[in-house]
């Protein structure tokens, strides 16, 4: 009698999908990462929470004093159409930083991101080019409305004035508007340096961003004002102009691109190393001469003790606990400031010496260098999938490149980059090999070189 055979059923359709070529063979492919989710849908994560925020707001009238916070300044004085700080501010704070969260991967995905594919650009080429975008348009928007204030003011380049008026508490409502979106977008950048493809600059950016919104929020439940919106004004100038000088870089405006990195650097070196020193040397000079150490009233500002000293270090953290406890200044608060503001300057340096790198490439070489390139390399598909699914990886130096046979519809998709773009890359012992100092030539932060 013969033997029944049993014939395995065919695979189904997900079981295929989630199989790529190899030269070793067939492998799962890598499946999605969180990080990857959350840069795949960061827009509908950041729009669902805002949508229902608002929803609440507005179908129940009972939750509006918690849900209100989110969406408008609060301890607003109408007797003096001044406000106040408070701990409501951070959830204006929050819904600041989703609102950024998605304009950015909105700006980017949909607007200059296609606008950058529609001028023939390569795909990271314009995904580059719309991150580079979204820096000029944020900066270039801040920066506007901090130097309308700084501008309108009575400390306007007379830095011994920014402190006549300490400790006034009261601030007008574009101040606290503008000093709360500076946070938000410091803390989204935090979120965005660890989503994005890891820089050889990373802990250097994640060291000034936590210091930066570390200082920005004491020095606004401390009420310096007016000494962060100069510091923000100094700082935002240059982050305009050298995402402006990487944008005519990525469209191939060589000689443009060199001449905008001339204005940037010269503009870097007055800004954060001779005005932001002079501010400095202010706060170390002209805090004694413009203040008197002691304790003063949170409520009225008036002076109730001449030591500013009551007690060991609880006092330093009055301020945060509310409002209407003592509000102390001594030589120690002025140093801990000064410190934060001296560890900018220090990270200020490390970067002028890599732009002084790139400065000597365009110099000496006609162009510049990337000296923070990518920390990780890439290689980078074609747009185009050939009809039977498979696509050739770029070859380099003559090294050919085994083809990859990917489904669009396989649940392991490696999508790579921030907001969905559809790059791929190689991993692990099956990376195409290539010439590192080809990547250099990228500007990446820094430098005007021809995009890759």
């Amino acid at each position: 009698m013969a033997k029944e055979t049993t014939v395995p059923p065919p695979p189904s359709a997900p079981e295929l999908n989630v199989y790529v070529s190899s030269p070793s063979g067939p492998r799962p492919a890598k499946e999605t990462t969180f990080r990857e989710w959350v840069v795949t849908n960061q827009i509908g994560i950041s729009l669902t929470i805002l949508a229902m925020l608002l929803a609440l707001h507005n179908l129940y009238p009972s939750l509006r004093p918690f849900t209100q916070p989110f969406f408008e300044l609060s301890y607003h004085d109408s007797a003096s159409n001044t406000y106040v700080q408070g701990w409501n501010d951070a959830y204006f704070v929050v819904s600041a930083t989703l609102a950024l969260t998605a304009a950015r991967a909105i700006i980017i995905e949909w607007v200059i991101q296609p606008l950058g594919r529609s001028w023939g650009l390569k795909r990271k080429a314009a995904l580059r080019l719309a991150e580079q975008g979204w820096l000029a348009l944020y900066y270039g928007f801040i920066w506007t409305i901090g130097l309308y204030i700084w501008k309108n003011s009575y400390y306007w380049f007379d830095f011994a004035a920014i402190w006549k008026e300490w400790p006034a508490r009261s601030l007008g409502g574009l101040m606290k508007w503008y000093i709360l979106v500076e946070l938000a977008f410091l803390l989204q950048q935090i979120f965005v340096i660890h989503i994005e493809e890891r820089r050889k600059d990373h802990y250097q950016m994640l060291s000034h961003h936590v210091i930066t919104s570390t200082l920005l929020s004491s020095a606004y439940v401390y009420g310096f004002y007016n000494v962060s919106n100069v510091v923000l004004c100094l700082m935002d100038i240059v982050d305009v102009l050298l995402p402006s000088a990487k944008i005519l870089k990525y469209l191939k405006f060589q000689n443009a691109c060199n001449v905008a990195f001339g204005v940037f650097m010269t503009v870097w070196f007055i800004t954060r190393h001779v005005f932001y020193n002079m501010l400095w040397w202010s706060i170390y000079k002209n805090v004694p001469q413009q203040m008197s150490y002691g304790c003063y009233s949170g409520a009225t500002a008036e002076m109730i003790s001449t030591n500013g000293y009551p007690d060991s270090f609880a006092y330093l953290f009055g301020p945060f606990r509310g409002l209407e406890n003592p509000i102390c200044m001594n030589r120690t608060i002025k140093w801990i400031f000064l410190s934060f503001l001296l560890s900018i300057q220090l990270l200020s340096i490390v970067w002028l010496g890599m732009i002084v790198r790139v400065a000597y490439g365009v110099v000496y070489r006609g162009n510049a260098e990337d000296t923070r390139s990518d920390e990780e390399d890439e290689v980078e598909m074609d747009g185009t999938l050939a009809t039977n699914g498979t696509a050739r990886l770029a070859a380099k130096d003559g090294v050919s490149a085994a083809p990859v046979v990917v489904n669009d519809s396989a649940p392991g998709l490696d999508r790579r980059r921030s907001n969905g773009a559809g790059s791929m890359r190689a991993r692990g012992r099956g990376r195409v090999p290539f010439d590192q100092s080809d990547r250099k030539a990228l500007l990446g932060r820094i430098g005007c070189d021809k995009p890759t």
